[in-house]
């Protein structure tokens, strides 16, 4: 291997076939390498980007020696089952299987070392397909990139529940011309903003969030079970996560309960069955449920949507179907209804998985329907097939002490039914809501020394960064917007500049404040009585609502300025407001942020006791 790099420094491995992309990848890393050292800084840790050789020809090609590169039988030594003092199979398609799963062992190897900050390849079909399946091993989270000819085509056979993120090539990968030189920058470009990214979030343990996490399975004809659900469950202290019951976001899920990802689970759109079973387009397979018995994490489990049997269009519905009850959905969706017997076959499928299981779950059924389609009315009314749906299930099932079946008087969506849902959750759970089990992300020694050490000499700021789960209420425009001025401002602080504020209780004060290079403007309600001749101090004596004086005050200012961000002055200790629906006001109004004024801390001495005893002080 040329130029081999020690294992403290984070490697972003360069995939792909030396032997026809070599131009390509050489391209690629050096865009690569200069788009790390444009988003990097003085307090990141360094990063070597290392060519991987994947190449299948008869001869390995050999590479010059200005570039960090790793052979293909380097790749193939990682691979026990590969001498690698043969020659690769002849047959291509066994080569390229053969390279796919050595790349496999080692990308594994290089994680299990910590010392991988990020893979990126190049290919066409049989490239993307050679290294697909070896970045999708790779942990969620680790940044995986494929520039590649098939990613505007189906792309589930390459991706599956991964976070793979495939380019579109646009043209093919052969050679470096005007359109594949623009697709390999900006791919380099997002590819190091991924990685540079996930390594400064490594250190920061204020994104990591602890709660019990539930994942959620949904349909469209489930949804609002499902949004009762995980209201509710957010106001329990969990955190959800929810799947769209499409075959991938079953599989998704369970590949989430394998990495520790979801501690309990909340099945509650099992339609998936029905396609397995039947033979629809959204369909699991055999394994459904094992991981979640395997894991021994608690189940509520119900029946959504087992009702129908997904398929594409119209015209696409197998002609043995045809004379069924079909029902269109879209022109791209059709559903179809579930027999007494295929409804037998679903409870036989779900009690055969649940009758081996060792940890507690539950199962609830609702009586009256199971999909919105499912309701007197409705195109897939049939009491008869949901009632054998449910009758088999309580006789399959074996209750006992850790295996339940609870039938309720509802359907599916009545609020009742999802309160139910939640509740039984609850007691199925052994654990509370502070024992979460999320998988520490592995943190590369590298980074963590960088991050101990990382005080900038210019600013006791790091970077500003806010996660939605820590201000739940927020919108996530509102929290996008704050962090980007925060950083502005931080930005300043660090090159010397001072920020300058100023109050406004007019709109044209506004207007030129603006256009004197203001970098925040202040509304409070001493603003408008200064604008009425009178002082500063009138805004702390009992003249008018100071909160609806600002409210009034923003219809005025806020359409007149443009780009400089606007701070309400609230005042706190009103007590004839309730402050969390107010401040969503203020949010909603167009406010960038608000600060504390009128203040009762400007007062002091007798006036300020008195206050505190009579409960309008800070406590």
């Amino acid at each position: 291997m040329a130029n081999q790099t020690t294992t403290t420094t984070l490697r972003v491995f360069c995939v792909g076939t030396l032997d026809t992309k070599l131009n390509e990848l050489r391209f690629l890393s050096d865009s690569l390498r200069s788009n790390l050292h444009r988003f990097s800084d003085h307090t990141s840790p360094k990063l070597d980007i290392v060519l991987v050789d994947v190449s299948t020809a008869p001869t390995e090609p050999k590479p010059s020696p200005d570039f960090t590169f790793i052979s293909r039988n380097e790749v193939l030594s990682c691979y026990d089952a590969v001498d690698t003092a043969t020659l690769l199979p002849q047959d291509r398609g066994k080569a390229v299987s053969v390279m796919s799963q050595a790349l496999h062992h080692f990308l594994q190897k290089s994680n299990s070392n910590q010392n991988i900050a990020g893979v990126i390849g190049v290919g066409g079909s049989g490239g993307t397909s050679l290294l697909s399946s070896p970045f999708t091993s790779l942990p969620l989270g680790i940044p995986k990139l494929i520039v590649s000819t098939v990613a505007s085509g189906q792309t589930e056979p390459y991706v599956g529940t991964s976070d793979l993120v495939l380019f579109p090539a646009i043209v093919d990968v052969a050679g470096v011309n005007s359109v594949s030189r623009v697709v390999f920058n900006n791919a380099a470009a997002a590819f190091a903003g991924m990685v540079v990214g996930r390594i400064r979030s490594l250190g920061d343990s204020s994104l990591v969030d602890d709660k019990f996490t539930v994942g959620i399975t949904m349909f469209g004809v489930t949804t609002p079970c499902v949004d009762v659900v995980r209201d509710r469950l957010h106001k329990e202290g969990f955190e959800s996560l929810v799947f769209h019951a499409t075959g991938v976001g079953g599989r998704a899920m369970e590949n989430l309960i394998r990495e520790g990802f979801i501690q309990g689970v909340l099945d509650i759109t099992t339609t998936e069955i029905a396609d397995y079973i039947v033979g629809g387009v959204m369909a699991c397979d055999s394994s459904r449920f094992d991981v979640i018995i395997e894991k021994k994490i608690p189940l509520v489990l119900s029946v959504g949507a087992l009702d129908m049997v997904n398929f594409g269009a119209k015209d696409t519905i197998p002609q043995s179907f045809q004379q069924r009850n079909i029902y269109e959905h879209n022109k791209q969706v059709s559903l179809m209804r579930t027999t007494v017997d295929e409804n037998r076959k679903f409870a036989d499928f779900i009690a055969n998985k649940l009758n081996r299981s060792s940890s507690k779950i539950c199962v609830c059924l609702p009586e009256k329907g199971i999909s919105a389609l499912d309701a007197p009315g409705k195109p897939f009314y049939d009491p008869e097939a949901t009632g054998t749906l449910l009758h088999e299930l309580q006789r399959l099932i074996q209750t006992d002490d850790i295996r339940q079946v609870k039938v309720y008087p509802h359907h599916i969506n009545d609020l009742e039914f999802a309160n139910a849902l939640v509740d039984a959750f609850l007691e199925v759970n052994p654990k509370t809501v502070k024992d979460s089990t999320h998988p520490p992300a592995a943190i590369p020694e590298t980074v963590q020394n960088v991050h101990e050490g990382s005080v900038s000499e210019k600013s006791s700021f790091g970077t500003i960064v806010y996660a939605p789960s820590e201000f739940p209420d927020a919108k996530p425009e509102t929290l996008e917007k704050t962090q980007l001025i925060l950083q502005q401002f931080k930005d300043q602080i660090d090159k010397g500049i001072p920020i300058i504020g100023a109050g406004a209780g007019t709109g044209i004060s506004a207007k030129f404040e603006e256009a004197g290079g203001v970098d925040l403007i202040v509304l409070y309600n001493s603003g408008r009585f200064r604008m009425a001749g009178r002082g500063s101090l009138a805004g702390l004596l009992p003249f008018a609502d100071a909160n609806a004086v600002v409210l009034d005050m923003a219809n005025e200012v806020l359409p007149v300025v443009k780009k400089v961000p606007v701070l309400a002055g609230v005042c706190a200790t009103d007590p004839f407001r309730r402050m969390d629906h107010f401040l969503k006001q203020v949010e909603s109004t167009g406010f960038s942020g608000v600060q504390n004024f009128p203040t009762v801390g400007l007062y002091d001495g007798n006036f300020r006791q008195n206050l505190e005893e009579t409960g309008m002080g800070y406590r």
